[in-house]
């Protein structure tokens, strides 16, 4: 005696499987495909002291506090709470920063990646408005 699935039951196992995939791309349980910002438009202020005290993103132009500005190349999460920050300089040459980014509950916590590994020592945090 062979078991066979009725039309009715398939129907019910893909829809399930359907709202549970929506679930789980509404949640970002397995991270964001969309290329979300990690850090969203606007002016921040840091525990920086010397040029990054005030910070400003609009779309891909970064500007500092000291007016100085550089083009992001890439600002997106890399799971839930993580992502990258990859500014390049629009003035001296071919320069770019490369920064790992957790969000915090103040706001962003950054640290810069030094021979491709970030290094805690010399993280701050970016403070949400």
């Amino acid at each position: 005696m062979k078991k066979k699935l009725g039309i009715i039951q398939v129907l019910a196992i893909l829809i399930i499987g359907i709202m549970i995939g929506a679930f789980a791309e509404r949640n970002h349980v397995f991270g964001y495909a969309d290329n979300t910002p990690i850090i969203p438009n606007g002016t921040y202020k840091t525990t920086k002291t010397i040029n990054w005290k005030k910070i400003k993103i609009n779309k891909d132009v970064f500007v500092n506090g000291k007016g100085q500005s550089g083009v992001i190349v890439d600002n997106r999460f890399t799971n839930r709470t993580r992502g990258r920050l990859v500014i390049a300089s629009t003035h001296n040459g071919n320069q770019s920063w490369s920064y790992y980014v957790i969000k915090v509950k103040e706001g962003w916590k950054v640290s810069p990646i030094i021979n491709g590994k970030p290094n805690y020592k010399s993280s701050f945090i970016i403070y949400v408005n």
